[in-house]
């Protein structure tokens, strides 16, 4: 049975970009889909809940299981065993039965977060190790940052219902293009994701991943494997045209350079080339996402200005507890109903739709939490901490990691190899 939650536990890994799903519950307004209005349950959802039955029942059959539990005498111990999670399954309560203004919104949220917290506690129980997570999901970057190129360069994506594929071309209304100087547009790589920023922000945490490989190893063919993975994943983030997943990368790529020093740049020094070749073959494009001179890029920016204020008016009325968990986008509906469907949207930033949704008083209860949890890590593994920055810059930017069902892994994941001790 280990080797098979094992096995499994990795194949979730390297599977993890892949939005493969069966929407039981879709949600239409004005016969356009809400896709934050449905209900899904994923592929990937299923198996992480068969690697957590399997340990239950692997951690039950061990007899030395028990004897450990047995062998507790601090009765302090034993009772904060009890105590904490009673505090934490209270706290799911309120937010599940009592404060959510769509209960059906919130369970699915929550199930959402608790199958990603019990697969991080799998992964520690199970013992599987920091570097085979970090290969696996490492290889299941090069593939997306395969796929991604590909899109961009023949300009769609290609649909396939088992992959989790939609199809997207330029001439699409709606879809993630830039605007070149005499109008045309070209379509940024989504990968197996639902949004070009949520590939951005998945490689780039692939990325520092790969650098850490390839300073750990000594040997010299699989220097050259990581050398080969860790430019296509660059030209994976480029063709993304993130400007977010850049800006987070480069943070986090900062706070390495201020804790090691010059000896990063030999690691990064093709992936850097690389990226300024790229930039100057698509200068155009890459001028019309900086300096912002153009419609569609200009409305992008007015409508994060919108979603401020949208964020304002929601939050004052609802400020001790929230709106619940999953239900921003169903709040912003409540108040204004009048609107076109598209433009129900989560606020882009993390920080801001927490606080709407879990109120101050879940606000300040996760800030606890957070505190604890960053306390171990300093105390046991701070070269996690540049992933950690990466993550918190892609906070401010996008949501990426607080709504879809692989960013809520992803951070699930980077906690399980945060709590391992070095």
């Amino acid at each position: 049975m280990t080797k098979l939650i094992k096995y499994l536990s990795l194949f979730i890994l390297f599977a993890l970009p892949f939005q493969t799903r069966l929407i039981y519950k879709p949600a239409y307004l004005d016969g356009y889909f809400m896709e934050w209005f449905s209900g899904s349950i994923y592929a990937v959802e299923i198996l992480i809940w068969i690697v957590i039955v399997l340990t239950f029942f692997r951690l039950v059959l061990n007899k030395n299981f028990w004897i450990q539990i047995n062998q507790v005498k601090d009765i302090r111990d034993r009772l904060m065993k009890f105590i904490r999670p009673t505090i934490f399954l209270l706290f799911l309560v309120v937010y599940l039965f009592i404060v959510p203004l769509n209960k059906d919104l919130a369970q699915i949220k929550i199930f959402f977060l608790l199958s990603g917290a019990c697969f991080a506690i799998t992964l520690l129980l199970n013992k599987i190790s920091s570097k085979q997570i970090s290969l696996v999901l490492w290889g299941g970057g090069v593939l997306q940052a395969i796929v991604g190129v590909a899109q961009f360069i023949v300009q769609r994506t290609w649909e396939t219902k088992w992959l989790g594929w939609a199809l997207h071309q330029q001439s699409d209304l709606g879809v993630a293009v830039l605007q070149a100087g005499g109008g045309e547009r070209w379509l940024r790589a989504y990968g197996s994701f639902g949004w070009p920023n949520d590939l951005g922000f998945y490689l780039s945490v692939i990325f520092i991943l790969g650098f850490w490989l390839y300073q750990k190893t000594q040997n010299e063919k699989e220097k050259i494997i990581l050398n080969v993975g860790q430019l296509l994943i660059m030209a994976g983030i480029f063709f993304s045209f993130s400007r977010a997943a850049i800006i987070a990368l480069l943070i986090g790529l900062l706070w390495i350079f201020w804790r090691e020093g010059k000896k990063i740049l030999q690691p990064l020094f093709w992936p850097i080339i690389l990226f300024i070749i790229l930039s100057i073959i698509y200068l155009p494009l890459l001028q019309s996402r900086v300096t912002v001179n153009n419609y569609l890029e200009s409305r992008s920016i007015n409508e994060r200005f919108g979603q401020y204020q949208e964020f304002k008016n929601v939050f004052e009325k609802h400020l001790v507890l929230g709106v619940g968990p999953g239900n921003y986008v169903y709040a912003l509906f409540v108040q204004n109903p009048d609107l076109s469907p598209w433009l129900y949207q989560p606020v882009h930033n993390v920080y801001l739709l927490f606080l709407a949704e879990w109120g101050i008083i879940g606000t300040i209860f996760v800030l606890f939490l957070a505190y604890w949890f960053f306390k171990e890590v300093w105390k046991n593994n701070r070269e996690i901490l540049p992933l950690w920055a990466l993550v918190a810059t892609a906070f401010l930017f996008d949501h990426y990691f607080y709504t879809s069902y692989s960013g809520i892994i992803l951070i699930c994941i980077l906690v399980s190899l945060s709590l391992v001790k070095k």
